[in-house]
């Protein structure tokens, strides 16, 4: 079976991913920025801990939003780890937050489709467009 290249092929699944990414890093920063003029847990010895790493990890998606845009192998890669690290982490936020079990269900089928995404931007297709 012959092997198919497309040459400067840019898939709408990575592009929408990358705008995914920097949306939902933009949020974050913008949630941390909130959090941290406006409330008391920032002064704790669990907002010392919690709310530089939410701004690295808004950082790190806004940074691999923008690599994927601009097809950087080193961003899929990133943006593959942080797809990675969300989905075992969403189905845990019902369970620290003491949510409902709505909340569950929709964390789990959110952590889904994050793992098809994952899966997606590994595939040969996609990493095709890295080369």
């Amino acid at each position: 079976m012959p092997q198919i290249f497309h040459v400067g092929y840019r898939s709408r699944l990575v592009t929408s991913i990358a705008y995914l990414l920097m949306l939902l890093g933009l949020a974050g920063l913008g949630v941390s920025a909130y959090l941290l003029g406006f409330s008391n847990s920032g002064r704790t010895l669990l907002g010392l801990i919690a709310f530089p790493s939410l701004i690295l990890l808004a950082l790190l998606a806004v940074a691999a939003g923008q690599a994927l845009l601009r097809r950087y192998e080193w961003g899929r890669r990133l943006s593959f780890g942080l797809l990675a690290a969300l989905v075992p982490s969403l189905p845990a936020l019902p369970w620290l937050t003491d949510g409902h079990i709505l909340l569950a269900l929709l964390c789990l089928g959110l952590s889904a489709g994050l793992l098809w995404l994952a899966l997606r931007l590994n595939s040969r297709g996609v990493r095709q467009e890295f080369a």
